[in-house]
């Protein structure tokens, strides 16, 4: 008898905010940037109009309604994923990425077979210092865990491929210790201090590259991203919160986006090396 094969599933979760950025950029990009053989594209549905599902499903994408809405979309996508893959068993591996702000400019399908029995995932070269958004009010032994994950760099959690059995294993230990399913950045402490627990292979930038926290070297030509020696960057993340900390203006998938905003990049470059820095400071402070 013939073994089935391998089936794999890009995921991510999207509201009407970010549906046009959804359908003709985030979409667009993977459909044709990605070898999609052996993969399926799931969007979790937290209030996309009509028309954005009927797009869609016409491009063979599941849609997925949301049942899990009462927290942000941030934490509550990881409970929504997490009972797909339950009633979905055929998915071994599986990426969980963001929507609103990611286009893919090469084929990333490969990072499935790496190193298949860990989490993968991009460390942010200058990180921005996460934790000041946590307490014991938010996360169950909020100060043990941020002690834990002092001295490590911060995965950044927009784009990590997992495991499907360890990322039930990870969404069934982290939601036992989020207290606020409120609370911006809550999961990016929690999937941290899983994956340093329990070992994760970290990816090359590429795959998750952010102008602001980056430390490669980058030009932009004809509104696509390459590496200082002309590789083209599989994955760009324009993340920044808000809109007016995002490093990149017009973001999106085609010839006529993307201008680099260097004051913006520069300034919050400085803002996380500086805190770091006196983070740093205190820490030896604190032991003298």
């Amino acid at each position: 008898m013939e073994k089935e094969p391998k089936r794999y599933l890009i995921a991510t979760a999207c509201n009407q905010k970010y549906e046009d950025f959804l359908v003709n950029d985030w979409l667009r990009s993977l459909k044709e940037n990605v070898d999609l053989e052996g993969i399926d594209i799931l969007v979790m549905d937290y209030g996309l109009s009509p028309n954005a599902c009927s797009k869609l499903t016409e491009q063979a994408v599941i849609v997925k309604e949301a049942k899990h809405t009462k927290g942000l979309i941030n934490n509550m996508r990881f409970i929504e994923l997490s009972e797909f893959l339950k009633s979905n068993p055929q998915y071994e591996q599986v990426i969980l990425c963001d929507s609103g702000d990611i286009i893919f400019q090469s084929d990333i399908s490969m990072l499935f077979e790496l190193e298949s029995e860990k989490i993968r995932a991009v460390c942010e070269s200058i990180s921005p210092n996460m934790d000041v958004l946590v307490n014991d009010k938010v996360i169950e032994n909020a100060t043990e865990i941020k002690n834990f994950l002092r001295e490590n760099k911060l995965m950044n959690v927009g784009f990590v491929v997992y495991p499907t059995n360890v990322f039930l294993d990870m969404c069934g230990d982290i939601f036992i210790l989020l207290k606020d399913v409120n609370v911006w950045g809550a999961e990016t402490i929690l999937i941290n201090y899983f994956a340093y627990k329990n070992g994760f292979y970290e990816l090359h930038q590429k795959y998750n590259f952010i102008p602001t926290t980056s430390t490669l070297k980058y030009v932009i030509k004809d509104g696509k991203f390459y590496l200082s020696n002309g590789e083209i960057i599989p994955v760009v993340h324009n993340a920044g919160g808000k809109e007016m900390w995002r490093p990149i203006e017009n973001f999106g998938y085609g010839h006529d986006h993307n201008i680099p905003r260097p004051m913006v990049i520069f300034f919050l470059r400085t803002f996380y090396k500086s805190l770091s820095l006196l983070r740093k400071f205190v820490r030896v402070f604190e032991r003298s």
